[in-house]
């Protein structure tokens, strides 16, 4: 989950932001709600790097603790003896003086300039660890960095699966789609799929000559790409190909997908953007293009 999620930071939150995955491997499982913690880590993430200013130092971090006796947190109950996972947010940013630190998880605080910030995201962070049975930790020094720990306890029994939503697709046969993946056998295979559907697709093998394309004069009624590839990424290509398009809508795929992220990818785009989790099923990917160009008004 976490190197699913460095991917979509590093597109996401910046140039100037470098993010590093620091977890213990065979970590035991633990009961939380999956897309509920994927959007405390994202939170968590975003508000790091306004703290560093959109320059500096970002890692997840994962490991195993056992308490053999109470565990003191700063901002949450004691926690009870026990095996407990616990998930860290750390930056390379300002910090927070003592009496911002204290204050840090009441509901509605905030530094930031208004507009800016609702003062939920840590309160937020953790009502829903300690709702899952665990707490949260801030360990901050002015001008030296934070860190925010989410401790969950851990449990047996196999990782929840992926459920993908079974809706029937709404055909349109009316749609231009224009497809960019860096693999072949990949882009083939999206394309066959979509014509067997009724859509028109344009394929592209880079995001340049995609560009090229709108630039030409070519219109499309959604634009789908793959996120990581090499030179241009799928995130940029959107940016750019939006401009040429505006409020076009795209999909990007990618092997972590939630609302929290899509609602970031979408902040640092120029229209409305989905994200669909590899690998993708052709039930999944014509839901997902059929409710993209539905919200775009095109079937």
């Amino acid at each position: 989950m976490l190197d699913n999620l460095r991917e979509i930071l590093l597109h996401s939150l910046g140039a100037g932001i470098t993010v590093t995955v620091e977890a213990q491997d065979n970590l035991p499982s633990l009961v939380a709600d999956k897309g509920q913690l994927e959007t405390v880590l994202i939170n968590l993430a975003t508000n790091a790097r306004d703290a560093m200013s959109g320059q500096g130092g970002l890692t997840l971090g994962a490991k195993s603790v056992t308490c053999k006796k109470e565990r003191q947190l700063s901002h949450s109950a004691d926690l009870k003896p026990g095996s407990y996972i616990c998930f860290s947010v750390s930056d390379t940013g300002a910090g927070m003086p003592p009496e911002v630190l204290a204050k840090a998880t009441e509901p509605f605080f905030t530094t930031k300039a208004s507009g800016k910030g609702t003062g939920l995201g840590l309160a937020m962070a953790r009502g829903f660890a300690e709702q899952s049975g665990g707490g949260l930790h801030i360990d901050s020094v002015e001008g030296q960095g934070t860190t925010v720990s989410l401790w969950f306890p851990a449990a047996g029994g196999a990782p929840d699966t992926v459920r993908l939503r079974s809706a029937a697709p709404v055909l349109s046969h009316s749609a231009r789609i224009m497809v960019v993946d860096d693999n072949s056998l990949v882009l083939e295979g999206l394309a066959a799929q979509l014509e067997e559907n009724g859509y028109e697709v344009l394929s592209f093998l880079d995001s340049s000559g995609a560009l090229g394309a709108l630039d030409a004069g070519t219109k499309v009624d959604l634009l789908i790409s793959d996120l990581s590839m090499p030179g241009m990424d799928g995130l940029t290509f959107t940016r750019l190909a939006q401009k040429y398009l505006p409020n076009t809508p795209a999909i990007l795929l990618t092997g972590f997908a939630s609302v929290a992220a899509a609602s970031l990818i979408s902040e640092a785009s120029g229209g409305p953007v989905y994200l669909l989790r590899k690998p993708v099923t052709e039930e999944a990917l014509m839901v997902e293009v059929a409710q993209a160009l539905k919200a775009r008004g095109s079937t």
